[in-house]
């Protein structure tokens, strides 16, 4: 709770004490008044992180216009000690105030004047106030650590201001639709240094063994872009000149100096090509990377302007033990990052109802520039996964639309979800294909220039420059707009399933949308969309692969279309998964297409598979396909060696793998089939890593891992020495992803002093990337006794507030005993997130997740009980319907699918 110091002869009255009103105003909304607005922040902080203090002081001027004549500012605070605060005008001449007030509940900080403010006037703000980093939600202007060489630990400061915590550093106008500049100056001991988004100006020397850095003027941007860092970080850098100089560098601590250059690498690349991408310089001359500690971060990567964070085992790469994999991983959240750098940063969104304009775009283009920056990764294929985890979840009944007005911190916080990843991602996706990619890069370039002056944007600017370029080139039918196409998707939930049926022998189609639902409904929905339906069959030589062959309208119950398709031909629709929809084929199409896997799956791109098998195993849990069917399907990946259409099989397995764990023996049938289907993948990529091999040989080969390992003696027996290894060294350390999957399949049966001996293992591991594949594979264990030891631990400063997350996770998704470990533990624990010291965000994240695990009734009714204790109101409903969800799915289809596993369904090869 904040609190606030008034001191003596603040403004008007020299002599006397200047009395804080007590009334506060009800405002009936938690947005602020904005009666006026910041037009330049002058920030100033001083730090002593050097001497392990983790206090601080600063101060703020806000130099404001009055926008209606009002005789009050508001804006926001938040744990910040209000030590001095004066109203100037644009003479210098102190205005008188009556009092200031806080609104707790909405973070608002009241300044009353004596006075009216005129319309168009100005005036600056001036406040003092202290505050601390010692906090552990992760959040705002916060403390991490690290242990040096020496074994010394030392402090730095970092912020994560997203969405609603730059309020919690300093007073400021905190909403994103609200733009300004700031000059930034930050105080700190000499060994120290401090970044801040804009370049450093210049240094000077202060008393006492510190210094004053300060930094120019931003450029305009909303609060929670602005980013500083304090630290004695090492760094690597770059400065490329042509077009235009830029530096671009990557920070760590000095332990980790030898994994900095990839990164660097990769950000100058990716940078370059989206300018060139998108015509549009990046606007300042600088760009830091910065590495915080996995345990010390939240968040995967945040894109504060010129000043991005990430956590460290996601930026950094050590060039003698990782190869294509982690280069994945870094230019994937590079790109995200720097994608925002345009969308989100040089383009703000309105309000947070268009949060799916940020994270939409550095979502897709994150794969999609990389085509140019790193084209030996191939991560366009990759998007397949993030289309197919949006379609899950865009199937339950209680999601919510793209465009999605809240207002509250809490409810602008839970909007950091698939919908506004993933879904705003693949629709955009969808829409890039539709009128074709050259068409939709013209119209995002016309979005930027359009409006980069104001800075400020909703989806209706979107859609205004998207429809300018369809027209101009064509791509729309005359009686349809980007409006009307567009509205359909980011303003209604849900996706749809598109069914079709050949009529007879002829080449007329019957297709028809409904949305689709992975419980169905009661009463049917009467959502329709704006679908651009393409297709595929040999002779059409690829003409409608990707780009609409025709719109599908809303409404229309029955929608007949020719398509020349030859007698022996099979058509595909959607065929290389580029629209955000589930097809459904008659009887007779979907026996050609199995047929056509076994016999020559190499007809079919490996796109098309990966969507084949995805929607034919969902379509069957809904009702709208047999299971037979769905399982001939899945019967073809014994063939199957590319890792596209596996890791749509291993998301498929993993569902199939929870919704059955409450039933032991139809998931010791699951594990031996998965095991059949994966032992070809095994024996093709074998057990070792490979120097120099593909990202996608790599992940094909975890993937045979985690589903063959536990019935192939190969796996058991490099398990068991590493095992074996261990115990004689009396330390436990884990290398890579692989070696973590193979001793997890060994972790089921390992004995107490194995754990024991890992656990101890980890006390002693400071790297953030080892840390967590250690992490990862201790979870494993299904013992009970070292699972409580386990959850025991997370009470301890052993583990960081994101590792214990990472923990938790991976307990209740490896077993039921885990899961039901940790509702045991929520039960007897009093204020699990403060027990935990964890912050709440994290834990309703973690419980929603959970939920998706909870299927055993016994389980459910007690996890229920708890949530209903601890959660807020709407987290009890939405995790009330996946409990009815994952009860619905057990009563209408757990037996069936037992059945079809005692005896697989096969085809002839």
């Amino acid at each position: 709770m904040l609190k606030i110091c008034v001191p003596l002869a603040l403004l008007a009255v020299a002599s006397l004490a200047w009395p804080v009103d007590q009334s506060v105003r009800a405002f009936d909304t938690y947005r602020l008044p904005n009666q006026t607005v910041p037009t330049h922040y002058d920030l100033y902080l001083d730090t002593n992180l050097h001497l392990a203090d983790l206090d601080y002081s600063g101060n703020v001027k806000i130099r404001i216009q009055v926008l209606e004549s009002t005789s009050q500012i508001v804006l926001h605070s938040k744990r910040s000690e209000i030590v001095r605060l004066e109203l100037r005008n644009s003479n210098q001449l102190a205005i008188s105030l009556k009092s200031f007030e806080m609104d707790a509940d909405k973070d608002f900080l009241i300044v009353n004047t004596k006075e009216t403010l005129p319309a168009g006037s100005t005036y600056v703000l001036d406040i003092d106030f202290t505050n601390s980093l010692d906090r552990t939600d992760a959040a705002g202007f916060y403390r991490s650590s690290y242990v040096n060489a020496e074994g010394v630990t030392k402090f730095l400061g970092v912020t994560q201001f997203e969405s609603t915590d730059a309020r919690s550093a300093f007073p400021c106008f905190d909403e994103p639709g609200i733009k300004t500049t700031y000059s930034v100056q930050i105080a700190c001991g000499l060994d120290y240094n401090a970044r801040s988004n804009a370049p450093a100006l210049g240094i000077q020397l202060l008393p006492a063994g510190k210094k004053l850095t300060t930094f120019q003027t931003t450029p305009r941007m909303q609060t929670y872009l602005l980013a500083f860092l304090v630290s004695d970080f090492i760094s690597e850098r770059q400065v490329v000149f042509q077009p235009h100089q830029i530096a671009v560098s990557t920070f760590a601590r000095p332990t980790a100096s030898h994994q900095l250059t990839y990164s660097v690498d990769a950000s100058v690349r990716f940078l370059r090509e989206l300018e060139i991408y998108f015509d549009q310089r990046y606007a300042m001359s600088k760009i830091d990377n910065v590495a915080i500690a996995n345990s010390d971060f939240a968040a995967g990567a945040m894109e504060n302007w010129g000043l991005v964070t990430y956590r460290e085992s996601t930026i950094l790469l050590d060039p003698e033990s990782q190869g294509e994999s982690q280069q994945l991983q870094v230019v994937g959240i590079v790109g995200h990052e720097y994608t925002h750098q345009f969308f989100g940063n040089l383009l703000a969104p309105q309000w947070w109802s268009y949060l799916w304009l940020n994270e939409g775009f550095a979502r897709l283009y994150q794969y999609y520039v990389s085509e140019f920056s790193h084209p030996e990764l191939k991560m366009r294929d990759r998007f397949a996964s993030v289309r197919e985890s949006a379609l899950n979840l865009d199937a339950s009944a209680t999601v919510r639309p793209m465009t999605y007005y809240v207002e509250t911190p809490g409810e602008i916080s839970r909007l950091f979800d698939n919908i506004a990843y993933a879904k705003s991602a693949s629709v955009l996706r969808m829409m890039n294909y539709a009128i074709t990619e050259p068409t939709f890069q013209k119209g995002l370039r016309y979005y930027i220039q359009q409006n980069k002056d104001h800075g400020v944007a909703n989806e209706e600017n979107l859609f205004d420059s998207l429809e300018q370029a369809a027209k101009e080139d064509a791509q729309l039918p005359q009686s349809l707009t980007m409006h009307e196409i567009f509205r359909s998707w980011s303003n209604q939930p849900g996706a749809p399933v598109v069914t079709f049926k050949r009529v007879g022998d002829t080449n007329e189609f019957v297709f028809n949308q409904e949305r689709f639902y992975n419980t169905p409904p009661e009463t049917p929905g009467q959502q329709s969309w704006w679908i651009p339906i393409s297709f595929f069959t040999p002779s059409s030589n690829g003409q409608y692969n990707s780009s609409a062959a025709f719109w599908l309208p809303p409404h229309v119950s029955d929608f007949s279309y020719r398509i020349d398709v030859a007698e022996s031909e099979t058509l595909l629709v959607n065929p290389l998964a580029r629209g955000y929809y589930r097809v459904n084929y008659d009887a007779q199409t979907w026996e050609n297409i199995i047929s056509n896997l076994y016999e020559s799956p190499e007809k079919f791109h490996r796109l098309t598979r990966s969507q084949l098998v995805d929607d034919a195993m969902n379509l069957a849990h809904a009702g709208k396909l047999d299971y037979f069917t769905a399982f001939q399907v899945f019967d073809y990946l014994n063939e199957e060696t590319d890792f596209i259409p596996w890791s749509t099989a291993s998301s498929n397995l993993q569902f199939l793998k929870r919704m059955l764990r409450h039933d032991s023996e139809a998931l010791a049938n699951l594990e031996s089939y998965s095991s059949m289907l994966a032992a070809n993948l095994l024996a093709t990529y074998g057990l070792e890593s490979i120097k120099g091999e593909s990202a996608d040989d790599e992940s094909a080969r975890l993937i045979a891992l985690e589903w063959a390992c536990n019935s192939d003696e190969s796996c058991q027996a490099e398990a068991a020495q590493k095992l074996r290894s261990s115990r004689r060294s009396q330390t436990f350390t884990i290398g890579s992803k692989t070696e973590q999957l193979l001793v997890c399949s060994q972790m089921r049966k390992a004995d107490y002093s194995d754990f024991s001996m890992m656990l101890s293992s980890l006390k002693n591991t400071r790297d953030s990337i080892s840390r967590s594949y250690l992490v990862d594979t201790i979870s494993c264990v299904e013992n009970g006794q070292s699972i409580n030891k386990l959850l025991n631990a997370l009470k301890s400063d052993d583990f960081g507030a994101a590792e214990k997350v990472q923990v938790l996770k991976s307990v209740y998704s490896n077993s039921l005993t885990g899961l039901n470990a940790i509702i045991d533990m929520f039960d007897s624990t009093t204020n699990v997130a403060e027990n935990m010291n964890i912050n709440k965000r994290q834990l309703h994240a973690l419980l929603e997740d959970m939920a998706e695990y909870t299927v055993q009734p016994e389980s459910a009714e007690r996890f229920a009980e708890f949530v209903k204790r601890e959660a807020p109101t709407h987290l009890v409903h939405t995790i009330q319907a996946k409990l009815r969800e994952n009860e619905s799915w057990i009563r209408r289809n757990a037996a069936i699918v037992s059945d079809m596993l005692k005896t697989p369904p096969q085809i002839d090869m």
